[in-house]
């Protein structure tokens, strides 16, 4: 997996004419919250009162790279590239995200801060801390990053039960909890929080506090993007079924 995601990447790169390339799905559960209690004075996707932001502009396209968590966890290594995969794409997904170069670029920029942590079990992923906040004229794109992005290890994202109890865990959207379509569409879910749309309101309104929302903002990425999740299954299986017959024709 690791070695179709750096082949994925490098051909992302080169799609979008890059060189030298060396804020959260709450599940169906409604007491699943995104959004952790934060430490006095820090921010979250809610924009509390002692906010700190910082506004910086891009002169250059720095070329993403691979999230560092992507080479030491194999599930979301897959949904990652998988994510990637199709935010590079010329798609309606990638559109809703201001187009393939500019949705790639805040993608990898967010997942680079991705950290995997046990959370409460109603926490699916947490995004956190100061923002920083980013206007890129050369992709026509505004974003936020936040200091730290929080993966719940004992939520849906990795597991089909809570921890000790066993309770089976709600899937998101139309997907099953545990499975690489639900992990994509958590993704695409934060990447939301963090893009601005043309109206100068986020793609997805922070939703930290109201499972409602959050519920409502995932089944607005579903709509866009639920075709080219839904197709990645088909794809994994046909490019796995390709190693395997090029393995067997090598030692034929």
């Amino acid at each position: 997996m690791r070695t179709r995601g750096l082949l994925v990447v490098a051909a992302i790169l080169m799609t979008l004419g890059f060189e030298n390339a060396n804020a959260t799905a709450i599940l169906a559960d409604p007491y699943w919250n995104e959004e952790m209690p934060n430490p006095e004075g820090a921010d979250d996707i809610n924009g509390s009162a002692g906010e700190t932001l910082t506004e910086v502009k891009p002169t250059e396209l720095v070329p993403p790279v691979a999230s560092p968590l992507a080479s030491q966890d194999k599930l979301f290594a897959s949904a990652y590239f998988d994510a990637l995969s199709i935010l590079a794409a010329n798609n309606a997904c990638s559109d809703f995200f201001g187009g393939p170069a500019a949705a790639a670029d805040v993608f990898a920029k967010l997942m680079g801060k991705v950290q995997k942590n046990p959370l409460p079990a109603m926490v699916a992923i947490n995004m956190t801390g100061l923002t920083t906040q980013v206007t890129n004229d050369l992709t026509k794109s505004k974003y936020r990053l936040f200091d730290r992005v929080l993966i719940n290890s004992d939520g849906a994202f990795y597991r089909n039960r809570k921890p000790v109890s066993l309770v089976p865990l709600p899937g998101l959207g139309s997907f099953q909890a545990n499975t690489n379509e639900v992990r994509v569409l958590m993704l695409l879910h934060e990447l939301g929080h963090a893009i601005k749309g043309d109206d100068g309101n986020w793609l997805l309104p922070d939703d930290g506090k109201d499972g409602d929302l959050s519920r409502k903002n995932s089944d607005k990425i579903e709509d866009v993007c639920g075709r080219q999740i839904k197709a990645l299954r088909q794809q994994n299986l046909k490019h796995d079924a390709q190693l395997v017959t090029a393995h067997e024709s090598k030692n034929d």
